[in-house]
């Protein structure tokens, strides 16, 4: 008997897109740590413009539910010698904190949410409203796992300083594994006002969209309040058009020859089929009724 055919699931198809995609995107990552002058590239902080565009750009192919691990995994194949640690750390990438990544991950995942958001027209979507802050309150979440996990190393570097001051009484190669702990305690430093500070950005870009979504529905109370104020000047006039009608009428049997009847009539249809566009048709043909008791 053949085997049934399986659907994987989303997490799976995730799952599986991450390890396939991560030696192409190391392979990229790792050409764009350096310019073309061999400089080191700014790529630790995804809040300025050209480092986030440069990372949409690298994870072109990669779909959002596999960009966490496939980060974190291009990273650290990068990472697995001092060279490459060192090319990393040049261009602002700490190889151990995958919070970073993390952090890069759901910016890259915002940038292209608020594209196609953009690419939308910027309408007033509940759905796409919803949807974008659910991605910031994740994002927040990334952002308090990342503020307690730098608590933590902090709190491991100031154990291992105060091992190696002891250390250093008696051996004075204590020295320079002091130093190097003191250089890591100062870019977990610099981690924790990045992820700060992002964490800011972020409150900010949430509170904009929200006054956005206000002003959007202002606009429209308004434009539907002034809608309604026309239609009814329309029918005001269409009424007295009606009633210059009826009395033009009167004049008939004193002139039957009078051209007067057929002009009110000409006005009071001209008024009549610009409320017919206006949706409000059946209200102008009641009006008629109960004005001339009858058509034109």
């Amino acid at each position: 008997m053949p085997a049934e055919a399986t659907t994987a699931t989303p997490a799976e198809a995730a799952g599986a897109a991450a390890p396939s995609a991560a030696p192409s995107l190391a392979e990229a990552l790792s050409q764009a740590l350096q310019t073309e002058d061999g400089t080191p590239r700014p790529l630790g902080d995804p809040r300025e413009p050209d480092v986030i565009r440069t990372w949409v750009t690298l994870a072109v192919a990669v779909p959002d539910d596999a960009l966490d691990e496939a980060l974190a995994a291009a990273v650290t194949a990068i990472g697995a010698n001092r060279a490459g640690r060192d090319r990393l750390t040049a261009a602002g990438l700490i190889p151990d904190m995958p919070v970073q990544t993390a952090l890069i991950a759901g910016y890259v995942r915002m940038f292209r949410r608020i594209k196609a958001i953009a690419a939308s027209g910027g309408l007033d979507d509940a759905a796409q409203m919803a949807e974008t802050r659910r991605d910031m309150r994740a994002l927040n979440q990334r952002l308090a796992e990342a503020l307690g996990a730098i608590k933590d190393q902090r709190a491991a570097m100031g154990r291992m300083n105060r091992i190696l001051i002891d250390r250093e009484r008696r051996q004075a190669r204590t020295s320079v594994e002091l130093s190097r702990a003191r250089e890591d305690l100062e870019a977990v430093r610099a981690a924790l006002g990045s992820v700060e500070a992002e964490r800011d950005e972020a409150i900010r870009a949430a509170e904009a969209a929200r006054a956005d979504r206000d002003a959007l529905r202002r606009d429209l109370n308004r434009t539907r309040a002034e809608v309604e104020d026309l239609k009814a000047k329309y029918l005001e006039k269409f009424a007295l058009a009606l009633h210059d009608l009826n009395r033009a009428r009167e004049t008939l049997y004193n002139d039957p020859g009078s051209a007067l009847p057929a002009m009110k009539a000409s006005v009071a249809q001209g008024y009549y089929m610009i409320l017919e566009d206006m949706g409000v048709g059946p209200e102008a043909r009641k009006l008629m009724a109960s004005i001339t008791g009858g058509g034109f």
